[in-house]
């Protein structure tokens, strides 16, 4: 059956993901500790990584909320030293928006938007990721049709809640769909578990865990993604 939509995973599909990350994270604790200088013992430390796992075993809904469970994670680490709740929120909610702001700043991989604008002539484009950024914040949500995340449908892939609301959004097969991603089990392995076509975007060099189910295709560079989709 011929493929008539392609969806996308965005981070270390679209763009390489770890630097930037990083640096979000990096600036946002230090606007932190500039604040509350205290905080330099407990922010970049077991402790701070421990409270994102403490929170999610709290509420494991969480780890479908990025967002909120990141300024969960900062509020409830200030207010365990001596902030109060008032200021830990603000703070919170700060710190939040310069982590956003820098996660936007990506690098796009060689050929990614040219391919995309390509592909937009040609088949329907959606984005399913269960990351935060924003298509619209990028300025690309022209080139899709529809976005989901992980918090639209509360459920983070591989589990097949956001793969069933895009099949229901475009009213496709799912053998009429291929989905594109770097990751072996969240992208290519739950894309192919319900019936759609795979295409393992493999831009960082990274090898492929044996115990996975290979993808349709391999594909190492964007600008060989449209002959790929072409061939399933």
């Amino acid at each position: 059956m011929k493929i008539k939509a392609v969806t996308f995973d965005l981070d270390d599909t679209l763009w390489p993901l770890r630097e930037v990350i990083i640096h979000a994270h990096k600036e946002s604790n230090n606007w932190i500790i500039d604040k509350f200088p205290n905080m330099s013992k407990v922010l970049f430390s077991e402790q701070e990584q421990k409270m994102w796992q403490k929170l999610i075993a709290k509420d494991n809904s969480l780890r479908h909320r990025l967002s909120e469970l990141r300024m969960k994670v900062i509020e409830t680490l200030l207010t365990e030293n001596g902030v109060s709740n008032e200021d830990a929120k603000a703070t919170s909610k700060d710190a939040f928006d310069i982590f956003l702001k820098l996660r936007h700043d990506i690098t796009y991989f060689e050929g990614t938007l040219k391919v995309l604008k390509s592909l937009k002539e040609k088949y329907t484009l959606g984005v399913l990721t269960n990351g935060n950024a924003s298509i619209k914040t990028l300025k690309i949500d022209h080139l899709f049709d529809f976005y989901l995340n992980a918090e639209m449908v509360n459920d983070s892939k591989p589990g097949a809640k956001m793969f069933e609301e895009a099949l229901k959004i475009m009213q496709l097969q799912p053998e009429e769909v291929c989905h594109v991603g770097d990751h072996p089990e969240n992208d290519v392995e739950a894309a192919m578990n319900l019936g759609m076509k795979a295409v393992w975007l493999n831009l960082l060099d990274a090898e492929w865990p044996e115990s996975k189910r290979r993808a349709d295709i391999n594909i190492e560079s964007w600008w060989n993604l449209e002959k790929g989709i072409e061939s399933l």
